[in-house]
């Protein structure tokens, strides 16, 4: 792999890992849980790979070569496949550590093993030797306080007192099924563009058009219109795929069977502001340069 295109898959990786940090940072996933999926991802991908070009037993030196993580992790991680217990994960949301402690310490709790009230301050049993035995940052309890109170997961009493009143900082209204959505839908997407990476000379349908700066009054009319298009199209996409006018005369085994998925989305956010142009003869020129590059990209790239 050159460098030019290594430097594009690390590009292309950061842009598509910034949303997904942002969805793992309001779950309350830290650093170390997600670094924990990204091996058993590495590892599964190695040994599907492993699979797809050699066949027969899963080689452990050989994916630990491949993926740079060492045969011990590999083994553990593909155990873990087999039913194994999780290894312990580091990297948490220091906030999960501290509630996670408070819950289920004793030294933390009240008689009838619930987390006790307890004062910011002191040096035993308190909400700072609390973050102290957890966090594994004593001088951060003022930043965890403030994101446990934040997400309703402790409150305080007028006496000044704190009381844990949920196990998870967690404060989203997701649906579970909504997230396991969309996962598939995600990973569905990236497979076709990965496909369509790899086979240009036989790409799968993937079309995509953008507009730079559409006007927010005229987004009124017509992104109603897009979506009632859409809605139609998707309708007779799956009256097609149910009932196909040509199907097949002879019983093919399951394995010859297509799992096929047709999606449509809109995306939307604010449109970048322009840069601010020069002066005098240059401004004409920059703005006629633009311009002209605009019209090449509605062309060659299916841009509005």
């Amino acid at each position: 792999m050159t460098r030019n295109v290594t430097g594009a898959v690390n590009a292309a990786t950061l842009r598509l890992l910034e949303p997904l940090a942002r969805l793992l940072l309001e779950a309350r996933i830290g650093i170390g849980e997600f670094a924990a999926l990204a091996r058993r991802a590495y590892v599964q991908a190695a040994v599907r790979e492993s699979h797809g070009s050699r066949g027969g037993r899963i080689n452990v030196s050989r994916i630990a070569a491949y993926t740079g993580l060492t045969r011990v992790e590999v083994a553990a991680l593909l155990a873990e496949q087999r039913g194994a217990p999780p290894r312990k994960q580091r990297g948490r949301v220091r906030a999960e550590q501290v509630l996670q402690g408070w819950w289920s310490d004793r030294e933390f709790q009240d008689p009838s093993g619930t987390p006790a009230r307890l004062p910011r301050k002191g040096a035993r049993r308190s909400f700072a030797a609390l973050v102290k035995r957890f966090s594994g940052d004593p001088h951060n309890a003022a930043s965890i306080l403030e994101e446990l109170l934040r997400s309703q997961a402790v409150r305080e009493h007028p006496d000044g007192t704190l009381e844990a009143v949920s196990r998870t900082c967690v404060n989203v209204g997701w649906d579970e099924a909504g997230i396991e959505a969309l996962g598939e839908e995600l990973a569905e997407h990236i497979e076709t563009l990965l496909y369509n990476l790899k086979n240009p000379d036989r790409p799968r349908f993937a079309k995509r058009i953008v507009c730079g700066h559409l006007d927010p009054y005229a987004a009124r009319v017509i992104v109603p219109e897009l979506a009632e298009q859409a809605e139609i199209f998707l309708e007779g996409a799956q009256d097609a795929l149910k009932g196909p006018k040509h199907p097949s005369q002879k019983r093919h085994p399951e394995p010859s069977a297509l799992r096929f998925a047709v999606a449509l989305q809109f995306f939307q956010e604010p449109a970048a502001r322009p840069a601010p142009a020069a002066a005098g003869r240059a401004v004409t020129k920059g703005k006629r340069s633009a311009a002209r590059h605009r019209s090449r990209s509605v062309h060659d790239s299916g841009g509005l």
